[in-house]
């Protein structure tokens, strides 16, 4: 597709090249996405892990509605335009549910459980403990949760706030990736 986007920096992440050693596409997945800046994360997952006629993505990013949006120095063109045009035209578009409000108010009413939950969000750290604790409250068993900027971004307090939730739910999980970014099963 020809997809719209000025930032790359979803091209060779660990998802995207690791993702379908563990979710398998042709499976029923329910997906959670937390920020979903350009969509191109988005778009990733609904060409490739939507073919179940039940598979649904539910897209959860407030874009420029919140004024201390930690990715501010980027959010100063299209990307909102861009990932409507993006989801748009993806493959399985039909199967998106795109919500623009904050994760905290998404939570607030959300009763669906996921099997397969990114998390992208707000890189301050009490945003980050918050959709850590509130993404595995509705991970399904079994589920997988995928972090980004477990190594990025301001990585040592990232780090320790993602360390913190994996000592505090260590019986309750496992790390099936840890590199860049962290993902865990839940058990």
């Amino acid at each position: 597709m020809d997809y719209r986007y000025s930032q790359t920096w979803f091209f060779g992440s660990e998802i995207q090249r690791f993702l379908l050693n563990y979710i398998n596409p042709g499976c029923r997945n329910t997906v959670l996405e937390i920020g979903c800046f350009e969509g191109l994360s988005s778009v990733f997952f609904a060409d490739n892990i939507l073919d179940h006629p039940e598979s649904t993505l539910t897209c959860v990013d407030p874009f420029l509605s919140i004024t201390n949006n930690d990715h501010q120095d980027y959010l100063k063109n299209n990307e909102e335009q861009n990932f409507d045009y993006n989801v748009s035209i993806c493959k399985n578009n039909t199967k998106l549910d795109v919500i623009k409000t904050t994760s905290d108010i998404f939570f607030e009413t959300n009763e669906i459980f996921y099997n397969f939950i990114y998390i992208d969000g707000c890189h301050e750290c009490d945003y980050i403990k918050r959709d850590l604790e509130n993404s595995f409250r509705f991970l399904e068993p079994d589920g997988i949760m995928w972090m980004d900027d477990y190594l990025g971004g301001d990585s040592i307090r990232i780090k320790r706030v993602m360390d913190n939730f994996l000592e505090a739910h260590s019986n309750e999980l496992t790390v099936i990736h840890k590199g860049y970014q962290l993902a865990i099963k839940k058990v």
